[in-house]
């Protein structure tokens, strides 16, 4: 298979753990961690795999600006700025929200770097793609667009590589993932068909619902396909989607999301993001425990997102033990 040409910024490959104690009262499964929150530490998480192509087609085309688009604390907004900062480009981002008085987490890392924040409103952001197509237009600098969450056709390579790296790390009957944009299922989904794995995907959304994912991945799998060239099966009963752990909303907690972060500090001595990794945990263990989840060995990838626990640390701390 042809790689496109990317860049390596990500630290890879990332490693790959059990979880012993977090699980330890269910019984007739394995689970394992792929610590993909370690491809770095300004560049951590899953995005960052997806922006070592979209950075590079970037640059291939010339472009002297991303601009790209997240809530207030957004990991992929914060590893692009990063990114754009390291490779000399300048960076825009599209934020939903207002800040707070206190500026923390991922949104005062982006202050840091000097980012251009353009904050929007949450009916704005309903129309966001279009939006940033109208400000990249307006920018000084031919400006190259990201979606959000880097979940298009060129940053599905990213996971499509990942799969063929778990694959040299270990045998698993299934991978779940958390999913806020559909990028990282669908690069994961790729690689299983691209080598006729038997190895299912599973995510669990973290916003909207299965019908909008399975959509969201339906289309970015015809559009890699067809710029790629690439002839594949599929259809949306491949698209395995764990609805029902949204919550209260996309970057919204409960208690019930505060104690899997407790408990998964306490029991394993790991961080795990109250965005997508405390819902998409709550979302495995529900189908664990409905023996949902086929076969015995299960990878669980934990996508990053330390810099978003600080905004939220009085609810985390004070959440029931």
């Amino acid at each position: 298979m042809n790689i496109p040409e990317h860049l390596n910024f990500a630290d890879l490959p990332t490693p790959i753990r059990p979880l012993k104690a977090f699980f330890k009262d269910l019984d007739g499964y394995e689970v394992w961690l792929k610590r993909d929150d370690l491809t770095g530490v300004e560049l951590s998480g899953n995005k960052v795999r997806k922006l070592d192509f979209l950075m590079k087609d970037a640059l291939r085309q010339g472009f002297g600006r991303v601009i790209t688009c997240g809530g207030l604390q957004s990991n992929h907004c914060r590893a692009t700025a990063f990114y754009a900062v390291q490779l000399g480009l300048k960076i825009t981002l599209v934020l939903r929200g207002q800040p707070s008085e206190l500026i923390t987490g991922n949104l005062f890392l982006d202050k840091l770097l000097g980012a251009d924040i353009r904050y929007i409103t949450p009916e704005q952001y309903k129309d966001v793609d279009a939006l940033m197509e109208r400000l990249a237009a307006d920018l000084p600098e031919p400006t190259y667009v990201i979606p959000e969450g880097g979940s298009n056709e060129v940053g599905a390579w990213g996971y499509l590589n990942a799969f063929y790296e778990i694959g040299q790390q270990g045998r698993f009957d299934a991978i779940v993932v958390p999913s806020g944009s559909g990028g990282t299922h669908s690069g994961l989904l790729l690689g299983k068909l691209l080598s006729k794995s038997p190895t299912e995907i599973f995510s669990v959304n973290v916003c909207d619902d299965a019908a909008h994912f399975k959509n969201k991945i339906d289309q970015i799998l015809e559009k890699f396909c067809r710029r790629y060239h690439f002839h594949l099966n599929w259809s949306q009963k491949d698209i395995h989607i764990v609805d029902g752990f949204v919550g209260q909303g996309y970057a919204l907690i409960t208690q019930k999301e505060a104690e899997v972060i407790r408990k998964m500090a306490r029991s394993e001595g790991l961080l795990i993001d109250p965005v997508y990794g405390a819902k998409a945990l709550l979302g495995l263990e529900d189908q664990l425990r409905k023996k949902k989840i086929p076969g015995k060995k299960i990878l669980y990838i934990q996508t990053g997102g330390v810099f978003g626990l600080f905004p939220l640390w009085e609810k985390i701390l004070n959440a029931a033990v």
